[in-house]
């Protein structure tokens, strides 16, 4: 092989490197900013945000070719691309910022470890094939180039391989159910930091021209051969193990808040349960009790004493507005549960309409489930505006099998973002500073409970309106 050819093929490895790194990229990237990427198939890919994101992920990955062809170095491009990702998140989805910081530190850390690996199986290939070139042979330079070309491709091929590899196990790893925090951002980068640096710094140490020649960090120290590329894979498979485990735990934390939500919704039906025995003993007291009190009102009227009399009827009148409801379902727990709402709303001064009756498709209990959560977000999220913008709205339709339930109510206005997975949030908390109460919890509860009756949950906003919908099927 002539040495033009072999100039050649390493200016085409250099654009390959090039354009095989602004790929990896553009992929990663993608995973991170653009919303429901993954485990979304019934939406529609090409949405507007999507299509923003790709084309964002798109220019930095353009601009890392650019600045490459530039021959600027692989930090440089980096810090640049980076820059415009981070620019893109920051206007458009503050809250993909902390995983594409992640990203950025790990896209980092995979190529200088990919760099320390693959260059470390190159010098031991180079090593064992230059033992066997003749150099006083007649073909030797050709021979030189053909080993130098062997060895070039084998670097590459190992390069993009664990690249790859690495990518993808990242990508996996890491999924979009799962949100970052800034400290968790920080936990999990410090060993890509870490490992980055280190494979940066031995990389440029491998060859250091000194006053005597040329300082070979191999050729000093033959067991770095094995032991520097081993130390990259521990330092991936330590980072890719920690990902895993944090992810574990998170997932773990919000099992344990969902499964305290769930205790308190069965604590708050069984309140419901006693309150709607409570009531209906009330109402079978005062009935008992209505000939002896006709008796005394009888009684007070024939004496003349019309002061006393007048003060008993306020006495049984404040004793009858309790035990009255303004609306009756049909079933004990939806009158108490939509009585008590009713009470709380006009308390806080907001307007409350319901259509509902209990027509038992669906059992009580998971029911009740459903309106508590629905009509208590509801409640918090009027509290936030002025009474006269204040209102909420149940109603209840059937159509054959189905039942449809939608509560619309106002709110701020400030634009909703979740996906299928991440329901919006709140800032309710509870008693227990080691659990934050999400509006999601509560949320995520009543889909569970329609996808038991092979239902779903529909949420939109429409300008300071916010509508939820339950679809249900009757119990066969």
């Amino acid at each position: 092989m002539s040495q033009a050819c072999y100039e050649a093929f390493c200016r085409a490895a250099e654009l390959w490197t090039l354009i095989f790194q602004a790929v990896m990229l553009f992929a990663l990237m993608l995973q991170v900013i653009a919303p429901g990427a993954r485990g979304c198939e019934r939406r529609p890919f090409f949405t507007e945000r999507k299509r923003v994101a790709a084309l964002a992920s798109g220019f930095a990955a353009a601009v890392n070719i650019v600045t490459g062809v530039l021959s600027f170095s692989f930090p440089a491009r980096c810090v640049i691309s980076s820059a415009v990702i981070l620019g893109y998140c920051l206007l458009y989805q503050r809250k993909q910022t902390r995983e594409a910081v992640f990203f950025l530190v790990a896209f980092y850390s995979v190529h200088s470890l990919s760099s320390l690996i693959s260059v470390g199986i190159y010098t031991k290939a180079m090593n064992i094939w230059q033992k066997g070139l003749d150099v006083t042979g007649e073909r030797a330079l050709e021979q030189m180039y053909f080993y130098a070309l062997s060895g070039l491709l084998l670097l590459l091929f190992f390069y993009t391989l664990f690249f790859i590899l690495a990518g993808v196990i990242l990508a996996n790893i890491i999924k979009r159910d799962v949100t970052m925090e800034w400290q968790d951002v920080l936990l999990l980068s410090v060993l890509n930091f870490v490992g980055g640096i280190l494979a940066n710094i031995v990389t440029e140490l491998l060859i250091v021209e000194i006053d005597q020649g040329v300082f070979s960090l191999f050729d000093e120290k033959p067991d770095l051969l094995w032991k520097l590329p081993m130390t990259a894979v521990c330092i991936f498979a330590g980072e890719a193990a920690l990902i895993y485990f944090w992810q574990r735990y998170r997932i773990l934390s919000f099992e344990r808040q969902k499964h305290f939500a769930e205790e308190q919704q069965v604590k708050a039906m069984k309140r419901r349960l006693e309150e709607a025995e409570g009531l209906y003993g009330s109402i079978r007291k005062v009935r008992h009790e209505m000939k002896s009190h006709m008796a005394n009102i009888r009684g007070l009227a024939e004496s003349g004493q019309y002061r006393e009399m007048e003060a008993y009827l306020r006495e049984m009148d404040a004793v009858m507005q309790k035990l009255e409801y303004r609306y009756t379902t049909g079933n004990a727990v939806t009158d108490v549960i939509l009585n008590d709402k009713w009470r709380q709303a006009e308390k806080a001064g907001i307007r409350f309409e319901a259509e509902f009756w209990y027509g038992g498709e669906i059992p009580v209990f998971d029911l009740g489930i459903i309106l508590n959560n629905l009509l208590d977000n509801a409640i918090e999220a009027c509290g936030k505006l002025r009474p006269e913008r204040r209102f909420i709205r149940l109603t209840a339709k059937r159509r054959k099998q189905f039942l449809l339930l939608t509560v619309e109510n106002s709110f701020d206005g400030a634009e909703p973002t979740w996906t299928e997975d991440v329901l919006p949030s709140t800032t309710k908390r509870t008693s227990l500073p080691e659990i934050a109460m999400e509006h999601g919890i509560g949320l995520g509860n009543v889909r569970d409970v329609a996808e038991r009756y092979f239902g779903g949950v529909n949420i939109k906003a429409e300008g300071t309106v916010f509508h939820v919908t339950v679809l249900l099927q009757k119990e066969k």
